[in-house]
């Protein structure tokens, strides 16, 4: 029989415990480093470097505080993230704005779309960044970006709330953003929604969810904690969303389906029911996600009725809207499983900075216990760092080799992915009419490059993290050597920070779409229209003539006949025109990508692993000084009387008592979290 689960500690207590433990260990910090110069006479060596690695040791605790507090501070400000997608004209920025009860917040006109991502989040005050790329030297013009834009930090701009649109939309005419500089938007609002733990993100709605807004999505979710997908109640799901559905289901573990204006269509139900079977049949892994109908125009006619006092008018509408179980669902199970995780990461990180001066510690009682064994654990342990400074270290080729095959993975995924982009790209220039593919081509190509950056980076994270772990591995035996719970430096040795590390950029940056002109005026333009039809014309009037035996017939048909000829041949003409534009903005975009990119791959990877060879290097060079001071300080506690090291024991067992409590406490609140520590996984998000 399976135990019950604990109690899930409450944020508060979990972050209480962050505090108290981040508290010692900067206090054992600070005790070290004042008692090391009176430690350091007798080490092998220099004084100055034993001290120097009595400082280091304590600094490595300190850092170990300093990293709890950082992990404690983003549990906090944390917020689960759901990235909302649907096509175009679904409802999707009306139903965000159904959710954070803001009517105008983003925009929601018929011809108007989101054209970058919009972040919206809880805040104290309403408030509106616009994230702008810089223009190039010498430029000042709003609302550009240019290449020498490539690979710096959006800078914010504070926007008004009702100016959004402006920064965030694309032109209904154009189908490109009005904003080319706009990297995304965050916005902050009092939202009660948004104070239990959530972010919304509108993604860019421009072409719904076919080609290069499928991918940006896509990648998008790689970093979110659930799926928002919003259809409505017309028109049963379609190939290009089951498409995605399918597409997105190792992206995120948890997906909502909100289906949107059961006001304006009567048949909602069937058309529910009938997507149900096309994802069990197409998208399986959400067969059984929850769908929560909704009106957004009854829980805006709802916020008006309790506005007006007309209380009993506003409840009705509100269940009638279907806002209610969906709000719900949203707190219960998203934002408080993502609060769960976010809360075992602190203690798991709390653990883990726990350990090393913990095994410090217990190392030191030992010695003050004058235990015989542990002169010859030091001596071994030297001697296994020794082999671990070579160039042929067994470390060093994993490094080599592990960077190689990194390197080639990700170029080997950016070729793929260019050739999805050709290919996508392709199959719109070849079905789209001239009218649309001018329109919606570049600002089409544009989101594929940025989907491009964004799963490019996600892979490179993801794979220098793996190489960091393997490396680790190799050292921890040796690094961790005489340290209980692998407490060792080799625990320590991350080097991919947060933030990108091969930036993703908008298409902002990429070359305009050069659009190519024809004369079609003049009299030699009408010639040059109307000869290659005169024939075929005159050829129908002659038919015409002999099967009706009429004069004025046959030349009325001649010229309709000329009239549509000389029409399709413009039509045409304009389509090769279109076309012949698009495929070479399309060839110049992937040679510029194609000479950028795999160059970004290399600088980036070898950067990294560059860092992580000088952390372990420095790392060995550290254990080997505090081997060394560990070895000393053991020898003069052999030579010393027992009675006289009674204080010294004292401390060291209260040290151990007050870090071992800490831990036992955080085991104890990983278990109630439903994680464990040591890198195995936390709480069940599926």
């Amino acid at each position: 029989m399976t135990a019950p689960r604990p109690e899930t500690p409450s944020h508060a207590r979990v972050l209480d415990y962050a505090a108290r433990t981040a508290d010692l260990l900067e206090r054992a910090a600070r005790t070290a480093a004042a008692e090391a110069p009176a430690e350091a006479p007798g080490t092998p060596g220099s004084p100055e470097a034993a001290a120097g690695t009595a400082e280091s040791a304590a600094g490595a605790t300190a850092e170990g505080a300093r990293r709890l507090r950082a992990e404690a501070a983003r549990a906090a400000d944390g917020a689960a993230s759901l990235v909302v997608v649907g096509e175009k004209k679904r409802g999707k920025s009306s139903t965000i704005n159904s959710l954070v009860g803001v009517w105008d917040l983003l925009p929601v006109d018929a011809d108007v779309a989101t054209g970058v991502h919009v972040v919206v989040r809880h805040g104290e005050r309403p408030r509106a960044d616009a994230y702008l790329l810089p223009a190039a030297p010498g430029t000042a013009n709003p609302g550009t970006a240019t290449p020498a834009s490539a690979g710096a930090d959006p800078r914010p701009e504070t926007i008004p709330l009702e100016r959004i649109a402006e920064y965030a939309a694309v032109d209904p005419a154009t189908g490109r953003p009005h904003r080319l500089d706009v990297h995304h938007v965050e916005v902050e609002l009092p939202v009660p929604l948004l104070a239990a733990g959530l972010e919304l993100v509108d993604t860019p709605g421009v072409g719904g969810l076919v080609s290069g807004h499928a991918r940006l999505a896509l990648a998008a979710l790689e970093n979110a904690d659930a799926l928002v997908f919003v259809v409505d109640g017309s028109s049963e799901l379609t190939r290009s969303e089951l498409d995605f559905l399918a597409r997105a289901t190792e992206r995120t573990a948890e997906t909502v389906f909100v289906l949107t204006k059961t006001d304006s269509h009567d048949a909602w139900p069937a058309v529910l029911e009938r997507n149900r079977e096309l994802l069990a049949r197409h998208a399986p892994r959400h067969a059984d996600a929850p769908w929560f109908p909704v009106s957004n125009r009854a829980r805006r006619d709802a916020a008006d009725a309790a506005g007006s006092g007309e209380l009993q008018d506003a409840a009705e509408l509100l269940e009638e809207s279907g806002f209610e179980p969906l709000d719900a669902l949203l707190r219960r199970r998203i934002a408080a499983r993502a609060a769960e995780l976010r809360l075992a990461n602190v203690v798991h990180v709390a653990l883990a900075a726990l350990a090393a001066p913990l095994a410090e510690q217990e190392l030191r009682l030992r010695s003050l216990q004058q235990d015989p064994t542990l002169a010859a654990e030091v001596e071994r342990a030297e001697e296994a760092l020794r082999l671990l400074q070579p160039e042929s270290a067994q470390w060093r080729r994993v490094l080599t080799t592990g960077a190689r095959d990194l390197k080639n993975t990700l170029q080997l995924g950016f070729r793929r992915s260019i050739n999805d982009v050709r290919q996508l790209a392709e199959a719109k220039i070849a079905t789209s009419e001239p009218a649309a593919l001018a329109q919606e081509f570049p600002a089409d190509l544009e989101a594929q490059v940025e989907a491009l950056w964004l799963q490019l980076d996600n892979a490179a994270r993801r794979g220098l993290a793996v190489l960091e772990e393997r490396v680790r591995h190799e050292c921890a035996a040796v690094l961790d050597a005489g340290r209980p719970d692998g407490a060792g430096p080799g625990a320590e040795l991350a080097v991919v920070e947060d933030g990108a590390v091969i930036r993703a950029e908008r298409g902002a940056a990429l070359p305009e779409m050069v659009r190519s002109t024809h004369r079609d005026g003049g009299a030699l333009g009408v010639i040059e229209n109307i000869i290659p039809s005169i024939g075929t014309a005159a050829t129908f009037g002659t038919v015409v003539a002999l099967v009706t035996s009429s004069v004025m017939l046959p030349a009325v048909a001649s010229y309709a006949m000329l009239a549509v000829l000389t029409r399709r041949r413009r039509q045409r003409a304009e389509l090769g025109r279109v076309r012949g534009d698009a495929t070479r903005h399309l060839n110049r975009v992937i040679t510029e990508l194609s000479t950028e990119i795999p160059a970004q791959i290399t600088s980036h990877v070898d950067e990294l692993t560059d860092r992580l060879a000088l952390a372990l290097d420095q790392a060995i060079a550290d254990e080997r000084l505090r081997l060394e001071r560990r070895l000393g300080e053991h020898r003069r506690n052999l030579a010393t009387a027992a009675a006289d090291l009674g204080a010294a024991r004292d401390r060291a067992k209260r040290r151990i008592g007050s870090l071992t409590a800490l831990r036992d406490e955080g085991l104890a609140l990983a278990g109630a979290l439903g994680g464990t520590t040591n890198g195995t996984p936390g709480p069940d998000r599926s």
